[in-house]
């Protein structure tokens, strides 16, 4: 009886045993299902794309870049650009000397190494730089033909940098431009769809940083003369081109004759024209076609002949003004100087500048204008010559008053305060 008892007990424990630890399935079963759903819930961040664009600081276009498949995380911030001293370290493939370590290591991983392909593998190149301290690597490639740098890294390895390769002619604008000042940019990942067809980038951070950037529009300043009151006049506003260069504000440039449609088309290498005509200067240009060639073969020309900074000057007809541009991006690779656009009131008002002052005239340039958006100001001019029905006389006694009549201010309510609502209020841009 009494071993009856402890058999059915016995039982009895294992069932209830067998129960609990069913139970237990299945709540872990549960959890395990809602970790996962959990997990797969929350959204995982892009992986970063293979190639992207460097938008330089106060740059009108970027350059394209393809990144390497071995080095660590693109740099997530602003950086400048470092190039070697010396003609034979122009490949990377040995370290620096001390004094250009130091200045490299000076600048806590915020510059990135600026080198040419060859002589070594990219491998040798990304890891002399990161042991010289570079945030980054930058290699131009002998042509405009790009592909990302490849390398094969032992398990033991590490490079903790990104490489990045660009194509020739985006090396040979930073290398003109480098001569001058110190270049800042920024490397950003892009990512693409297809319908309809957009490339932008991952971060709200870097798109601010494009749209805060890249030139779009500002304002022409004149800084020369005799006089102290002529030191620093403005003068009107400008577009600047989807092609081209940095451009350097508020940095005085002398400014040169306006040339002719036939003195723009005019090679030099053909010609034999005195180069120093227009070198380090701004060249004002007629837009168009005019001098039976193109828009861009000018502004090659004046490129060539050492010209600074390129001003083509619109039509006197032209009602309205928009950035120059070229069909296919790559034609205008080879661009290493700021190209921008004025009106043809404004190209008088230099070439008056140029008559009166001579050799001491020169122009500064302010970008996104003075109290306001340059582009907003062309906007305006578009409406009230097309809707408001203004002249372009009228619109110049609005947009540029004498001196005198600028030390008064304008009535509330007054024209140019309701066109600048109503553009406000409707203008968009497109900054990708």
């Amino acid at each position: 009886m009494k071993t009856s008892l402890l058999h059915s007990s016995a039982l009895l424990l294992l069932a209830l045993l067998s129960t609990t630890n069913a139970k237990e399935g299945t709540a872990t079963t549960t959890s395990t299902a809602a970790a996962t759903e959990l997990t797969e819930a929350i959204p995982k961040p892009e992986p970063e794309s293979a190639w992207g664009r460097i938008y330089l600081r106060n740059g009108l276009a970027p350059i394209q870049y393809f990144r390497d498949n071995f080095g660590g995380p693109m740099m997530n911030r602003e950086v400048s650009f470092y190039f070697p001293k010396r003609d034979e370290d122009r490949f990377g493939c040995e370290l620096l000397p001390e004094d250009e370590q130091t200045e490299l290591k000076a600048a806590n991983r915020s510059a990135v190494l600026v080198v040419d392909r060859g002589e070594c593998t990219f491998e040798q190149k990304a890891r002399l730089a990161d042991q010289m301290g570079a945030a980054g690597l930058v290699v131009v490639s002998p042509t405009d033909d790009v592909s990302g740098p490849v390398g094969e890294l032992n398990d033991e390895d590490e490079i903790t940098i990104a490489s990045v390769m660009i194509r020739r002619t985006g090396g040979d604008m930073l290398r003109a431009v480098a001569a001058q000042i110190t270049i800042y940019g920024r490397f950003i990942p892009m990512t693409c769809q297809r319908s309809p067809y957009r490339c932008e980038p991952r971060l709200e951070a870097e798109q601010e940083y494009m749209t805060s950037f890249t030139v779009r529009s500002g304002s022409v300043l004149s800084s020369g003369g005799e006089k102290e009151e002529d030191s620093v006049t403005r003068l009107g506003s400008f577009l600047a081109a989807t092609y081209g260069s940095v451009l350097r504000s508020m940095q005085s440039f002398p400014l040169a004759t306006l040339l002719d449609g036939r003195q723009a088309c005019l090679d030099t290498a053909v010609n034999g024209i005195d180069e120093a005509q227009l070198l380090g200067k701004v060249v004002l240009l007629p837009e168009g076609k005019e001098g039976q060639c193109s828009e861009f073969e000018k502004v090659s020309n004046a490129q060539r002949r050492g010209a600074s900074v390129v001003l083509l000057v619109q039509r006197d007809n032209a009602t309205v003004m928009t950035h120059p541009s070229v069909e296919v991006s790559w034609h205008a690779y080879n661009i290493t100087i700021p190209v921008l656009a004025v009106s043809s009131s404004i190209g008088a008002s230099l070439a008056n500048l140029k008559d009166t002052q001579g050799d001491t005239a020169s122009l500064r340039f302010e970008i996104r204008g003075l109290g306001g958006d340059a582009e907003t100001e062309v906007a305006l001019k578009n409406v009230f010559l097309t809707v408001v029905g203004g002249s372009l006389q009228e619109w110049e006694k609005i947009a540029s008053p004498d001196e005198g009549a600028a030390m008064h201010e304008e009535p509330v309510g007054s024209t140019r305060e309701t066109i600048i609502h109503t553009v406000q209020k409707t203008q968009g841009r497109d900054e990708l």
